[in-house]
C-alpha cells in the first residue's frame, strides 16, 4: 500500500501470530480485506486517549515488537490512532504519515484543538488493530476536529498523499481545514475523495486523480462538511489556490461541491495561481467564483467545453483573468465570458467562440496570442490599457465599442458576417489596423452603427470616421494609411474654389458599398491637431479636391471636418483632413497617464513628449460627463524630462473617481488633454460611515453615509471640544464645507441625525 515502505509476511496477520500453513478460511479472509502492510520501524501507535505530547499514551515499533515510547513522535514517524482512542493537540505538531482507525464505533479520533498538524507522508484510514488493513474513512461524527482554525498541512516531497481505497468523503462532519504547502516544484497526488471545512493550495501542485479503472470513472472529489445544524443548509466551504500554486484536475463532474445537491460557497484562484483542467467537460459547483489567476484547459481525448456548473445554486463561472488552451483538442467557450487578462492558444486545438459573447474588461494591457479570434459578439470596455491581438479578429454579429483601445497590431477587423449585427459605438478606439471590413453594411448609417474610431498613431489623436445616411448595403472596407506630418503649402482648389493650404499626410480609403445614387455625410475628426476654428476644417484628397461638397465643421471638442460625398464616388479616392489655413500637428503627446491609490490619497503620474513651456492643470470628477473640478496645477519644469506627478489628498475613498490633465501652452495659447482614467473605490462605505480628509484644512470634504440615509431629510450639528453647539441645520455636502473652512483649528464633533438613527464623527481642523 502506498505510504508504507515494506510489506509484512502474510503469516503476521491477527495480533502477530505466525501461521506457516494457512487454512482456506484464512485465505478467504485475506482476499476479502486486501494485502496487509506493516508498520515502519519507529512507528507510533496510541494505547489510550490523551494529549499528543503525553509520552504515556504512545508505543513505538522497534522492528519486532511494540514497546513503550520515551518521547513523543515528530515528522520522522508514522502515527496510528487506534480504535476508541482520541488524540488531542496542545500545540502545533508534525508527523510523517497519519493513520486513523476507521471502524464502526471508532468515535472521535483526532482533536486538532485549533492547532496545526504537518503531514510529511500520507493520510489513511485503517481497520483492525494497528497497523491494520487499509479502509475508507466513513465516520459521520466530528471525527477530526474541532474548528476551521484546526488544520492539517501537507508538506514535504512529491508523493501520493491520499492513496486509493484508504480514504473517502464519508467523514461528513469532520471539522478541520486542509492546507497543501509542499513548496515550489513539489507535487501532491490525491486518489480518493476528500472532505473538510476548507482547502487551500499554498504552494506546489495538487493533482486530483480520476480513477478510470472503474465504469463510470470516479473522481477524487473535494467537498465540505454537510453538518447543516452547524453550518447551515446552503452553500458552504471555500477552496483557494494561492499565487504560485496549481490544481490539476483530471475530472469532469465532481471536482468541487458541498454535497450531492448543495454547492461550495467559494472557489478562488488568486493572482499567480493556476487551475489546470484536463477533463473534457469540467464542472465546479460553487455559489461564488473568483478566478483571478490562470485557467488552463488541456489534455483529454475529445473536444472540450469551458469550465461550467450543473447545480441550481451554483454560479456560472463566466468571469476570468487569464485563459490558456493547450494541446490538440478544441475548446468551446460559454455563451458569455468576461475576460480581465490574456487569452492564449498553443498546439493545434482552437477556441470555438462562434456562439459566444466575449467581454474584454481588464484595466491593463490584454493579449490575444496564438490564434485569430472568431467570435459571435465582442465587447471592448477597458478603463485603461490595450487589447492587443496577434492575428485577425472576426465578429460574426456585433462589435460593442464602449471604452478602451484595440491594438490590431497590423491585423484585420471584420464585423457582421452574419448580417444580423454590426457596430455599436459609444466610446473606445482601435489602431494599427491592416483593414476594417463591415460585412452586410446597414442600409441606414448613424453615429452608433456608422462610427469607426481609428487612432492616428503617427500623428497622435483619435481620427474618428463617421458615415451618416442611407445606403444600398454592401461590404464596406476602410483602410487607414498613416504617414507622420502634414503638407503646409498644398495650394490646390476645393470644388467651391477655396484654396487648400494644409493637408494631413495620413489618409483613408473606402470601398465595397453597393452602387447607389445616395450621398453620405463623411466626417473625420481632427483631434489633437491645432485648429483655430472648426469652420477652417475640410475633407480633401491627397493633393486634390475630394469628391462631393464641403460641409461646415462641427464641435470644438471632436473637431469634425465634414463632406457630403456621393456613394458611387467613394472608391479610388484618398480622404484626409485639410484646411484653407495652415495647421500644424499638436506638439504635446501624453505617452503615459495613470492614477493609483496611496493609502487615502490618489497619486497621479504622467509622461509627455514634445513639451513646451506651459502649465498642467489636474481635473477630478465623480460624474465625468457632467462636471470636472480643477484640483491643482503643475508648472513646466525642464529638469523633469517630461515626467510629472501630483497627489490628490482629498480623493474620495468609497466611490469611483475620474482624473484627466490639461496642458496649456503659454506661447500659442493652445491646449491638449490627457486621456481620462478611473480610480476604483477602496470598497464599500463602512457601516458607521466615514469623513475625510481628517485632519481637515480647507477645500472639499467628504462625508460618506449609507445610501438609504441619503433619501431622508438629515439634521447636521457641529459641536466644539467644550460641548458648545457651533451650528445646527439641514445637512448638505456643500453646506458642510462652507461651515468647516472658517472654523479655527481644534477638535470638533460632527453629528448627522435621522429620525431613528444618528452618526457621530470626530474631526480635527488644522
Amino acid at each position: 500500500m502506498l505510504g508504507r515502505d515494506k510489506t509484512m509476511p502474510l503469516w503476521h496477520l491477527f495480533n502477530g501470530r505466525i501461521y506457516r500453513i494457512l487454512s482456506a478460511f484464512a485465505v478467504a479472509i485475506i482476499c476479502s480485506y486486501g494485502i496487509v502492510t506493516a508498520q515502519e520501524f519507529g512507528s507510533y501507535r496510541t494505547i489510550s486517549s490523551g494529549n499528543f505530547q503525553a509520552v504515556a499514551i504512545w508505543e513505538v515499533y522497534d522492528g519486532s515488537n511494540w514497546i513503550p515510547a520515551s518521547a513523543p513522535p515528530d515528522q520522522n514517524h508514522d502515527i496510528y490512532i487506534d480504535q476508541t482512542h482520541l488524540l488531542t493537540l496542545t500545540q502545533n505538531e508534525s508527523v510523517k504519515s497519519l493513520f486513523i482507525n476507521a471502524e464502526a464505533g471508532a468515535g472521535q479520533k483526532l482533536n486538532l484543538n485549533g492547532f496545526n498538524l504537518d503531514i510529511f507522508g500520507t493520510l489513511q484510514g485503517f481497520e483492525g488493530p494497528a497497523p491494520g488493513i487499509p479502509n475508507r474513512a466513513w465516520n459521520s461524527i466530528n471525527w477530526i476536529g474541532n474548528s476551521i482554525s484546526s488544520t492539517l498541512t501537507f508538506r514535504g516531497t512529491s508523493r501520493v498523499i491520499i492513496p486509493q481505497n484508504a480514504w473517502s468523503a464519508q467523514s461528513d462532519r469532520s471539522r478541520y481545514s486542509v492546507i497543501f504547502d509542499p513548496g515550489p516544484g513539489k507535487t501532491l497526488i490525491i486518489e480518493e475523495a476528500f472532505k473538510a471545512l476548507s482547502f487551500t493550495i499554498r504552494s506546489g501542485t495538487v493533482i486530483q486523480r480520476l480513477d478510470t479503472s472503474v465504469n463510470p470513472a470516479k473522481c477524487a472529489t473535494f467537498s465540505f462538511n454537510t453538518e447543516t445544524t452547524v453550518y447551515g443548509t446552503g452553500p458552504f466551504g471555500e477552496f483557494t489556490i494561492e499565487g504560485g500554486a496549481q490544481l490539476i484536475s483530471e475530472c469532469n463532474e465532481g471536482i468541487l461541491f458541498r454535497s450531492s445537491s448543495i454547492s461550495a460557497l467559494l472557489f478562488s484562484v488568486l493572482p499567480g495561481g493556476e487551475l489546470i483542467l484536463e477533463g473534457e467537460t469540467p464542472q465546479i459547483e460553487a455559489a461564488n467564483f473568483q478566478l483571478n489567476g490562470k485557467i488552463i484547459h488541456r489534455g483529454g481525448s475529445g473536444p472540450k467545453s469551458f469550465l461550467s456548473k450543473s447545480y441550481p445554486d451554483a454560479a456560472i463561472p463566466n468571469s476570468i483573468y487569464d485563459l490558456e488552451l493547450q494541446g490538440t483538442e478544441d475548446l468551446t467557450l460559454p455563451a458569455e465570458l468576461f475576460v480581465f487578462g490574456n487569452m492564449s492558444q498553443s498546439g493545434s486545438g482552437e477556441f470555438i467562440a462562434s456562439s459566444s459573447h466575449l467581454h474584454f474588461v481588464g484595466t491593463g494591457d490584454q493579449l490575444l496570442a496564438g490564434f485569430d479570434l472568431q467570435v459571435e459578439n465582442l465587447t471592448l470596455n477597458k478603463p485603461s490599457g490595450e487589447l492587443i491581438t496577434e492575428e485577425d479578429i472576426l465578429v460574426s454579429q456585433t462589435f460593442f465599442l464602449q471604452n478602451g483601445s484595440l491594438n490590431l497590431n497590423g491585423n484585420g477587423l471584420e464585423v457582421n458576417s452574419s448580417g444580423s449585427g454590426g457596430i455599436v459605438y459609444t466610446g473606445g478606439s482601435w489602431k494599427n489596423a491592416d483593414y476594417f471590413l463591415y460585412r452586410n453594411t446597414p442600409t441606414s448609417l448613424n453615429s452608433t452603427n456608422g462610427t469607426f474610431p481609428f487612432e492616428d498613431v503617427k500623428n497622435g489623436g483619435l481620427r474618428l470616421v463617421q458615415l451618416l445616411g442611407n445606403t444600398d448595403g454592401g461590404d464596406l472596407e476602410i483602410s487607414f494609411t498613416e504617414y507622420e506630418g502634414a503638407e503646409y503649402n498644398s495650394n490646390f482648389q476645393d470644388t467651391d474654389g477655396t484654396t487648400i493650404l494644409y493637408r494631413l499626410f495620413s489618409y483613408f480609403q473606402f470601398s465595397g458599398l453597393n452602387f447607389s445614387t445616395n450621398s453620405l455625410e463623411l466626417r473625420i475628426s481632427a483631434d489633437q491637431l491645432i485648429v483655430d476654428d472648426v469652420d477652417d476644417l475640410r475633407i480633401v484628397g491627397t493633393g486634390y479636391a475630394a469628391p462631393g461638397n464641403n460641409l461646415p465643421g462641427l464641435d470644438p471638442t471632436l473637431l469634425w471636418a465634414r463632406r457630403l460625398v456621393p456613394i458611387d464616388e467613394f472608391e479610388g479616392v484618398n480622404f484626409t483632413v485639410g484646411s484653407f489655413r495652415t495647421l500644424s500637428i499638436l506638439p504635446l503627446d501624453f505617452l503615459q497617464f495613470k492614477v493609483e491609490r496611496e493609502k487615502s490619497q490618489a497619486l497621479i503620474t504622467w509622461k509627455v513628449t514634445g513639451e513646451r513651456e506651459g502649465t498642467f492643470q489636474i481635473f477630478r470628477s465623480l460624474i465625468p460627463n457632467e462636471k470636472w473640478d480643477l484640483i491643482g496645477e503643475v508648472d513646466y519644469q525642464e529638469e523633469n524630462k517630461g515626467i510629472y506627478k501630483f497627489i490628490d489628498k482629498q480623493s474620495p475613498l468609497y466611490q469611483a473617481v475620474y482624473y484627466r490633465v490639461k496642458h496649456s501652452n503659454n506661447l500659442t495659447n493652445l491646449d491638449s488633454w490627457s486621456s481620462t482614467t478611473r480610480l476604483a473605490p477602496v470598497g464599500k462605505i463602512p457601516e458607521d460611515g466615514m469623513i475625510f480628509p481628517n485632519p481637515y484644512h480647507s477645500g472639499p470634504i467628504y462625508l460618506e453615509i449609507p445610501t438609504d440615509w441619503k433619501t431622508q431629510e438629515l439634521l447636521l450639528q457641529i459641536i466644539d471640544k467644550k460641548g458648545k453647539l457651533i451650528w445646527k441645520g439641514v445637512y448638505g455636502k456643500e453646506t458642510l464645507q462652507h461651515l468647516l473652512e472658517p472654523l479655527p483649528a481644534g477638535l470638533y464633533v460632527i453629528q448627522i441625525i435621522a429620525p431613528n438613527r444618528q452618526f457621530m464623527f470626530r474631526l480635527i481642523k488644522k
